[in-house]
């Protein structure tokens, strides 16, 4: 209402000076051009007599008569075309289209090319049939007019701005104390509690202050509450590692935490649009509209980028009635180590029941066989040499998956000091039996390394890998092993001229009970890469397999001496 007073008092001020400075403008231009003219009319007419009185040529006369007032006089012929020009020495230039020469005796202003300026002109035919044209700047002529029009203006515009600042000052004193109410209405909606003064001269506006004064704090006691709770809130729902969505009735997604933000690349234009905006699943979308429309609830996998999400979509609160009402809570949670975990173990057990089963069988076979006395008494040796071997079988079958599953589930170890060097001889004199069964040499070059470590990691990996470059070698081969120093690194490598690994078996086995060929009758449990594989990640290390069909394999690994 201030600013409206103020505004409208103002319009008409300056709409009344405006039209007193345009009458007054109007009235100035038309006299100061009459004052022009009749001056033009003086300065020819003296020009005019002393142009009929001359005796001299053209030329010397107009640079006589041109110095007064800056006037330019030009002589022309009856033709218009130039005889003489004070400020051009130029002649015989036609000037017929000129306005002063089209319209004689009447005085015209116009811009000169010739002397880049604004001159006033007025050209008349004399005795002799010529034409003399004279011309002086018409600044010399207008400097008076626009100093005047300046006066009016600044005149105007300081009456202006004193009567606007009377206007104001009496206005702020009338309308000060609805500004203020005003004031604090605005804070509160921005949040902040503004005491409003209520030292006014109006009795009945303190008591309207006062009361706003109670409502707002009150509201602004509610606000910091609310505030402080949405901001833990949206704490929490950052931290539980999960993504979180809410939708109202009409699908539109209403929040989306941190994580739900980065799972579905939503920006800031998603939040308050349909999930079609922001979602590109179909099947979440459906989740959604299956329970705003019929309360049905669901939970399925979502897979992205190789991870696997679990989805829930269940229903918070009834259909709402505003717009802002969440109808709809989404979960996403990211499954896929569990569900991996979950895999692994389903195959683990269902591998070691099959591996458990088979010496099992073996053994009941033999057993049922003595039992039932079906076996020779000079057969009796040899069966019972059959069920001890099936025994030790399922002993290094147990013991494996005990090694295997003490390596995932890595505690706190108390490591040792221990010569490698010392560990790899006496893997191989455990191995030589076998070795010289096959009659195969051993090339071992093994430098003092010492390391902190548990011995019993390092005694497995080089005996299962030692172990199976003689299972899979042919007999009467040599097996190069290494151990030696590169910079702080550690490495262990095992060559041998067996049977080797096709490409399509190399990433593989290394897996739990995984074998290249089933058939082969040289098995072991499926266990020993697999351990070899856990005791390097164990040890911050590398592996790698090197294979070819028929020409041998050698593995190198390549392990942190002092992690």
């Amino acid at each position: 209402m201030k600013k409206a007073l103020i505004r409208n008092n103002i319009m008409l001020v300056i709409l009344a000076f405006l039209l007193f400075l345009a009458v007054a403008l109007f009235v100035l231009y038309r006299f100061q051009w009459k004052q022009q003219d009749t001056f033009m009319r003086m300065i020819m007419a003296e020009v005019e007599l002393a142009y009929n009185n001359h005796d001299d040529d053209a030329a010397v006369f107009v640079l006589d008569y041109a110095g007064e007032h800056d006037r330019r006089i030009t002589v022309l012929d009856p033709q218009f075309r130039v005889i003489a020009d004070s400020h051009d020495d130029r002649v015989g230039t036609d000037k017929s289209s000129r306005p002063e020469l089209v319209e004689p005796d009447t005085v015209k202003a116009r811009y000169s090319t010739t002397v880049n300026l604004t001159m006033l002109y007025i050209a008349r035919e004399m005795e002799d049939g010529n034409y003399l044209r004279i011309s002086v700047p018409a600044a010399t002529q207008t400097a008076a007019y626009n100093q005047l029009i300046l006066w009016f203006s600044l005149t105007g515009l300081a009456f202006v701005l004193i009567y606007a600042g009377g206007l104001f000052k009496l206005n702020q004193n009338l309308l000060a104390p609805w500004e203020q109410a005003k004031k604090g209405m605005k804070a509160l909606k921005e949040g902040r509690y503004q005491v409003m003064t209520t030292f006014h001269p109006y009795p009945e506006i303190n008591e309207i202050i006062h009361e706003m004064n109670d409502i707002s704090l009150d509201i602004a006691r509610h606000v910091r509450n609310v505030e402080r709770y949405q901001e833990q809130l949206s704490r929490v729902l950052n931290e539980i590692k999960q993504a979180v969505m809410l939708f109202n009735h009409q699908n539109i997604l209403l929040y989306a935490n941190k994580d739900a933000r980065t799972l579905f690349d939503l920006d800031d234009e998603a939040i308050g649009n349909p999930a079609y905006h922001g979602i590109r699943s179909t099947e979440i979308k459906q989740a959604v509209t299956d329970v705003n429309q019929n309360r049905k609830e669901s939970a399925f996998d979502y897979k992205k980028d190789g991870s696997v999400y679990e989805i829930r979509a269940f229903a918070v609160a009834d259909k709402g009635s505003a717009h802002e009402d969440a109808t709809v809570l989404l979960l996403c949670r990211d499954v896929t180590q569990s569900r991996a975990v979950e895999q692994m173990k389903r195959d683990f057990f269902s591998h070691a029941s099959h591996e458990l089963k088979s010496p099992l069988t073996a053994i009941r076979g033999y057993a049922e066989l003595i039992e039932h006395k079906l076996v020779k008494q000079e057969e009796v040796e040899d069966t019972a040499r059959q069920i001890v071997r099936q025994s030790e079988t399922m002993t290094t079958l147990v013991e494996d998956m005990l090694m295997l599953s003490r390596l995932e589930n890595i505690k706190e170890t108390t490591y040792t000091r221990q010569r490698l060097d010392h560990l790899l001889e006496e893997v191989v004199i455990t191995l030589k039996p076998i070795s010289d069964h096959k009659n195969m040499t051993l090339s071992i070059q093994a430098s003092d390394i010492e390391m902190m470590c548990d011995p019993l990691d390092l005694q497995k990996l080089f005996k299962n890998l030692i172990e199976n470059a003689i299972k899979y070698s042919p007999a009467d081969t040599l097996i190069d092993i290494q151990l030696h120093l590169d910079n702080d690194h550690i490495i262990f490598k095992v060559a041998d001229q067996g049977l080797g690994i096709e490409p399509v078996h190399q990433q593989r086995v290394f897996e739990r009970f995984y074998r290249v060929d089933k058939g082969r009758k040289e098995g072991g449990t499926g266990l020993g890469l697999a351990i070899v594989k856990h005791v390097v990640l164990k040890y911050q290390g590398k592996i790698d397999l090197q294979s070819k069909v028929n020409e041998g394999t050698t593995v190198t690994i390549k392990m942190k001496k002092n992690m």
